[in-house]
């Protein structure tokens, strides 16, 4: 019996692997293209929560059914099964969904020569949400300038919220300006400007510059700390992102 029921029991397992790739490419590509654009994927979270989803998706629920599907049971017992594994995999991939992006980067910010993921639940603890940072700017993610506080007042609200919710100035949205209106800021982060910059780095910004048709000065290479790694992001003159590279130091 065991022996005869074992190609149904690789047949139902075949169908539901394909059903679970079907909706992990689904979610890849809002992953990949949407949620943690290059180098987000990397260096920002994007790998370690495709982890969880890949064996949700691939080892949980498919051999679930592998281990329970047994065509000698009585349909109303299978259907019971089925139901019971469709609802352990839909509530883990979901959850794994929405852990994927609740961190997703919802902006960029440049503060002290650095570029910082912001992610939507900072700003939430601040009471905002991402699109007051988009109507600073219209990339995606958007790019913004935190300055120094100021006053005062400024300065003690910085100080709460770092002692309080843990988070840095470069995330504090009161102190978040247009990219557009710092973009000297910019090119004054760029790697080139430090002191003693790295000849490794001076070459791969040689054959970047070449390889695109890019001169001297119309790029700005900037380091983009991120939360699993770290990256240089390739900015122009009009504070858009061009692109990315490891970064060499």
């Amino acid at each position: 019996m065991a022996n005869k029921s074992t190609p149904i029991r690789l047949k139902a397992f075949s169908v539901h692997l394909s059903v679970s790739a079907i909706a992990f490419l689904i979610i890849l590509y809002y992953i990949l293209l949407h949620w943690y654009p290059k180098p987000h994927f990397t260096v920002n979270g994007g790998w370690q929560g495709i982890r969880i989803m890949l064996f949700v998706d691939f080892v949980l629920g498919p051999f679930l059914t592998l281990l329970l599907f047994n065509p000698g049971k009585s349909l109303k017992a299978i259907i019971f099964d089925l139901c019971m594994i469709g609802i352990i995999q839909i509530s883990a991939f979901t959850w794994g969904a929405f852990a994927v992006h609740s961190q997703r980067p919802v902006a960029l910010s440049l503060s002290d020569g650095v570029i910082y993921p912001v992610l939507e639940e900072e700003l939430t603890l601040q009471e905002k949400s991402p699109i007051d940072i988009q109507a600073m700017d219209t990339g995606k993610p958007p790019v913004v300038y935190a300055r120094a506080a100021v006053t005062e007042e400024e300065q003690a609200g910085a100080f709460a919220y770092e002692f309080m919710e843990g988070i840095i100035s470069a995330k504090l949205f009161f102190l978040m300006e247009p990219i557009k209106q710092h973009i000297e800021k910019l090119f004054m982060a760029s790697l080139e400007n430090m002191e003693n910059p790295s000849e490794k780095f001076l070459h791969i910004k040689e054959d970047y510059l070449k390889n695109n048709n890019y001169k001297d000065g119309e790029l700005a290479f900037v380091p983009f700390q991120g939360k699993y790694g770290n990256s240089l992001l390739i900015f122009n003159h009009d504070g858009v992102i061009m692109d990315s590279i490891p970064d060499p130091r």
